[in-house]
């Protein structure tokens, strides 16, 4: 009976905090969103544009966007899985370091999925393949052109989705292209602009001026369909390659013993925040759409997004170890 008593008590003790730690929260500190990107890439954008949206529903409660780019994300990744679960500290991270780097890599050092609870899909956008005029101004041009000479390309990592997305492009044609992997886009999209790499999988907002000018030439794009600001551009399946037609999304994380009040109160806010007009506005300037998926919903796409990725891998036999 006494050990009974203490379970039972330490239980209740537990629910009070976790319901007490709810009714506090943001709490007194500034929230932290750790961004696994470097500073000025879409994915600190999204996040910078949901801090913004955030303030109507924490009432002003300030939030600091922080990148910590490198290793494929998991930089920012392991800091957040390591943060108190508490609700102050979130994660905004790209595909990679969840459905890609975890099929890649043995020895990681926390577990992506089991680590960390997704909370939302902050945006969802379709890619532009993009290469220096120099390489190829159409795709089967860009295909000639890598099959009589060396080419390479850059990503935003190794094992992110522009890394293996340009891999499973090798697969479906035969051509041999060297991977560049860069800490982020801005450093890629540089070495790209300046010829030194001959190809880039990025989202329309970062190059769509540069295409316009002419200093980068479209291929293909990935999602199902023609982007409207690029109408004479095929999409991956128009061009031959249905296994290209993916979408990127940037996700809200926290870690996954966060207690189950604290979690809902961010939810909450996150389902406030989706409702803004300005949020919507400068997601779509910056090509991405809003989805509106509840937590489960969001974890169950990433979870399948996992597995899709995980086949590709397997099939490519690429590993990173």
């Amino acid at each position: 009976m006494p050990n009974r008593r203490a379970v039972l008590a330490l239980l209740a003790a537990s629910a009070f905090t976790a319901t007490a730690a709810a009714q506090d929260w943001p709490g007194r500190e500034p929230l932290r969103l750790i961004v696994c990107a470097p500073g000025g890439s879409t994915v600190d954008v999204t996040a910078r544009a949901w801090a913004e949206a955030l303030k109507e529903p924490l009432s002003g409660h300030p939030i600091v966007v922080e990148p910590r780019a490198g290793a494929g994300g998991m930089i920012g990744v392991e800091a957040v899985a390591r943060a108190r679960p508490d609700g102050t500290t979130l994660l905004v991270c790209f595909p990679g370091s969840f459905t890609m780097i975890p099929h890649l890599r043995a020895n990681l050092p926390v577990r992506p999925l089991e680590d960390l609870r997704p909370v939302a899909l902050l945006a969802t956008a379709p890619f532009v393949v993009v290469a220096h005029p120099e390489a190829g101004r159409s795709l089967p041009e860009f295909l000639a052109r890598a099959r009589a000479a060396d080419l390479n390309y850059a990503s935003v990592g190794a094992g992110s989705l522009a890394h293996l997305g340009m891999e499973l492009l090798k697969l479906r044609t035969g051509i041999r292209l060297e991977h560049v992997p860069y800490q982020g886009s801005p450093q890629a999209l540089a070495d790209l602009l300046a010829g030194r790499v001959a190809a880039f999988i990025t989202l329309l907002s970062a190059v769509e001026g540069h295409i316009k000018e002419g200093r980068l030439a479209p291929l293909f794009v990935t999602g199902s369909e023609r982007l409207p600001q690029l109408p004479t551009v095929p999409t991956a399946r128009e061009a031959g390659l249905p296994d290209l037609t993916v979408l990127t999304w940037h996700g809200l994380f926290v870690p996954r013993a966060t207690p189950e009040p604290v979690f809902a109160k961010i939810a909450e806010a996150v389902a406030k925040a989706r409702a803004n007009p300005a949020l919507k506005e400068a997601l779509a300037r910056a090509g991405s759409d809003l989805p509106a998926l509840s937590p489960a919903e969001a974890e169950a796409f990433i979870r399948a997004e996992s597995e899709t990725w995980g086949g590709v891998i397997r099939a490519a036999a690429i590993r990173l170890d």
